[in-house]
């Protein structure tokens, strides 16, 4: 389905009655990414996974919006106001996870609660060490994608964006499906990487304010770029952090059952039916990947 918001046609999944849950994906991908999930999830919920503003297949309107977590922060709001469906869930992953606490910040009004997978902002770490420690990491990660940027070909930039996310070789490992879905998405990559506020992100200060119940789940198995901001957002007081054994960053993708049982984890059915958030305990939880490795 499409969904309507001013001048702008949103691709969406919007499936299944009950609670909300609004997913947001990440970088080179769009709403098809959370397909699986979605179908999971639908026979108890209400699952709404719309593509960002200028990712997927369709034209975009020109216009002067800026490429950047706030731009798709804004968009999310309107959507959910358009739907009538809020408070949600939100859920995200990658960008999309900072995506949704900028989101969540800007508006809680329209968010019960957050769960997201790997976040990569440096202003979530919150001592000088983890801060120069990111921001290295960043560098030396995503170096190749930099260099591919200067050339201007699209698909050479989504093929050194995923090695550094899951390693040499990963776009070839990758199923056909989700290897279109990324190539789909490739053209987002170079304004994304050359937009000058494409991180206008949540701080710590910040996320600690939130009202609602916040989850951050990380893998094992990922880099410093994911695992230094979600840890830092993880010592929180309101914060319950949860470490996915045997996952890497593109575990949402790769096996989404295994995303789901996490995310199953911390949706609680309540008395009423209603879906609420539980605040655990900082937890290991075994995701056995069956997949392709990176």
């Amino acid at each position: 389905m499409t969904i309507h918001v001013s001048v702008d046609h949103f691709p969406c999944i919007d499936r299944g009655t009950g609670t909300p849950i609004l997913f947001v994906h990440g970088a080179a991908c769009d709403h098809r990414i959370w397909e699986p999930h979605v179908q999971n999830l639908s026979q108890r919920y209400r699952c709404i996974a719309p593509t960002l503003r200028w990712f997927g297949q369709s034209s975009w309107p020109a216009t002067a919006l800026e490429f950047c977590e706030k731009t798709h922060a804004d968009d999310l709001a309107s959507i959910i106001e358009g739907l009538v469906c809020g408070p949600v869930i939100v859920v995200g992953w990658s960008y999309g996870a900072n995506v949704a606490l900028r989101l969540s910040v800007d508006r809680p009004d329209l968010i019960s609660g957050v769960a997201v997978y790997e976040p990569s902002s440096t202003s979530l770490a919150n001592t000088p060490l983890d801060i120069a420690m990111h921001q290295l990491s960043m560098q030396e990660t995503f170096f190749p994608v930099t260099e591919a940027a200067a050339t201007g070909d699209g698909n050479a930039v989504l093929k050194a964006f995923i090695g550094a996310v899951g390693g040499p070789g990963t776009f070839r490992k990758l199923p056909p499906n989700l290897r279109q879905i990324c190539l789909d998405n490739a053209h987002t990559l170079i304004p994304l990487l050359s937009s000058k506020h494409r991180f206008a992100s949540v701080t710590s200060a910040e996320l600690e304010s939130l009202p609602m119940p916040v989850h951050v789940a990380w893998g094992r198995k990922s880099g410093d770029v994911w695992t230094i901001p979600s840890k830092a957002a993880a010592g929180l007081t309101n914060v319950c952090g949860h470490a996915i054994s045997e996952a890497d960053h593109i575990l949402p993708a790769k096996d989404p059952m295994a995303f789901l049982s996490w995310l199953d984890a911390v949706l609680h059915q309540g008395p009423e039916k209603e879906l609420t958030l539980q605040r655990p305990r900082t937890s290991e939880m075994r995701a056995a990947t069956t997949a392709s490795e990176t």
